[in-house]
């Protein structure tokens, strides 16, 4: 009978940890636990981290993070911006539970996580004066689409929708963008990735 090597069994027991971590963002320390099988477990990834340093957070903004993750968008937005109430949505559970514990650990008391595909799950009378996306370079153009729309109608008049993809996207965000709000703005393009806005009138 084949006998799984010790030295994995034992590998396997402290992957089944959770990972804990601290890393600043824009220059104040946030602490995480996050767990393999979810986005970027051990540190926080590039894009959403170049995406937070060009997002101009208001005061009174109250924001909606469209795939969460563990939660350093809607975070990071929920601190910058003590005025406003601050949704995390994401479709994976283990990402919203994960999130969850993460705004309590840093004592975000205007953040709200919930698990949502895309808008559907999100109160209809909700509106949001920022909206804020790592967007999947793994999703369907189909489902891109169906968040640009739904977070359209869920946008105040004047309301920003900031996103951050892999630079292959880029064209792809700047024509939808277009499509839906109208408008189109290359913020930033790195190496890797490129930030677009787009505002609603």
């Amino acid at each position: 009978m084949h006998q799984i090597p010790t030295d994995l069994l034992k590998k396997s027991a402290y992957w089944r940890e959770d990972i804990q971590f601290s890393q600043d963002v824009l220059g104040k320390p946030f602490h995480f636990t996050s767990t393999w099988g979810i986005f970027s477990p051990e540190k926080l990834d590039e894009g959403s981290l170049m995406l937070l340093d060009y997002i101009e957070f208001k005061d009174d903004d109250h924001s909606i993070d469209l795939g969460c993750g563990y939660g350093v968008l809607g975070m990071t937005a929920a601190r910058e911006c003590p005025n406003g109430q601050h949704l995390l949505i994401d479709k994976d559970f283990v990402a919203v539970e994960y999130a969850k514990l993460n705004c309590q650990k840093n004592h975000l008391d205007n953040a709200q996580v919930q698990l949502s595909n895309g808008f559907r799950d999100v109160e209809k009378d909700k509106k949001f004066s920022l909206v804020m996306s790592n967007l999947p370079a793994k999703a369907s153009k189909e489902q891109h689409y169906l968040y640009l729309l739904d977070a359209y109608n869920a946008m105040e008049s004047g309301a920003r929708f900031y996103v951050v993809t892999i630079n292959g996207l880029r064209d792809f965000m700047k024509r939808s963008f277009t499509e839906v709000f109208g408008n189109s703005d290359k913020i930033k393009q790195g190496k890797t990735y490129t930030i677009t806005m787009a505002v609603k009138d």
